[in-house]
C-alpha cells in the first residue's frame, strides 16, 4: 500500500518569503502545495543547497515530506500569482499560548494528544484507522477544521486539517472505514485513551466475561 507523509505541519513564525517575523494580531496566508513544485523550490532553494551540501559531505539529511505549508504575510501574499495552492486560507497570528502549570500537569491522554501521538509515531499507518476516526470526532467538535481534500495518483485521499487554535496542519489519510470496522477501531481507541496494550482482561471472579463496570462508555461515531 502506498505511504503518504504523516507529519504535523507547523505554522511558521515568519513569512516564508522576506522572513518577517510574524506579530499577534497579524494577517497570516496560508497555503499548501506539494513539496516538488517550482515555488516551493524557489523559496527554499537556500535551504535546499545547504542540504545538498551536507549530503554530500556524508550527513544525514531528513527526508522531505509529500507537501509543504506555506505562511506569507500580506504584502508576499500580493505578489504572487496563484501557482495551483492545494489549499488557502487566511488567519491572524495568535498571542503566545500560555504557560502550562508544571505542579498540575495533564495526566490522562486525550483525543487531541492521542491523535496527535499517533500521527507522529513510527507505527502511524497500522493506526490509520483510528487516526481517521479521531480527526471526525475532533472536526465535530470544531476543534480541527478541513482545509482540502486530495485524490492522489496512488489512489490514496487525504485529508488536509488546520487546528484552529495552534494553526497545525494535520495530513489525515481516508481508509474508508466499513460499518463493520467502527466498532474494532473504537475499541482501539478506547484502549489507547486508558493507556492499555489491547491485551485481553482478566475476568474479576464473580463478574460475569465481558461486563466492564469500570469501562469508559463507546466512543461517540460521527454521522457519516
Amino acid at each position: 500500500m502506498a505511504r503518504i507523509d504523516w507529519n504535523i505541519h507547523s505554522r511558521g513564525s515568519s513569512c516564508i518569503r522576506c522572513e518577517t517575523p510574524f506579530e499577534p494580531g497579524n494577517p497570516v496566508r496560508s497555503a499548501v502545495l506539494p513539496f516538488e513544485h517550482p515555488l516551493v523550490r524557489e523559496l527554499l532553494a537556500r535551504k535546499l543547497a545547504e542540504e545538498q551540501k551536507n549530503r554530500q559531505e556524508g550527513a544525514t539529511v531528513k527526508p522531505h515530506p509529500d507537501y509543504i505549508r506555506l505562511d506569507f504575510c500580506d504584502a508576499c501574499w500580493k505578489q504572487l500569482q496563484n501557482p495551483g495552492w492545494i489549499s488557502v486560507w487566511k488567519s491572524v497570528f495568535p498571542e503566545p499560548p500560555e504557560k502550562s502549570d508544571p505542579a498540575n500537569p495533564l495526566k490522562k491522554e486525550t483525543m487531541e494528544s492521542l491523535l496527535r501521538s499517533l500521527l507522529e509515531g513510527d507505527d502511524a499507518e497500522n493506526h490509520c484507522t483510528a487516526i481517521y476516526l479521531l480527526a471526525l470526532q475532533l472536526e465535530r467538535k470544531r476543534i480541527l477544521v478541513e482545509r482540502a481534500v486530495r485524490h492522489t495518483e496512488d489512489g490514496l485521499t487525504i485529508h488536509f486539517y488546520e487546528h484552529r487554535r495552534s494553526g497545525d496542519i494535520l495530513l489525515i489519510r481516508d481508509p474508508h472505514l466499513t460499518d463493520a470496522q467502527i466498532p474494532e477501531t473504537q475499541a482501539e481507541i478506547e484502549r489507547l485513551l486508558n493507556g492499555t496494550d489491547g491485551s485481553p482482561e482478566t475476568t474479576e471472579p464473580g463478574q460475569p466475561s465481558g461486563q466492564n463496570d469500570g469501562a469508559p462508555p463507546a466512543t461517540e461515531v460521527p454521522p457519516s
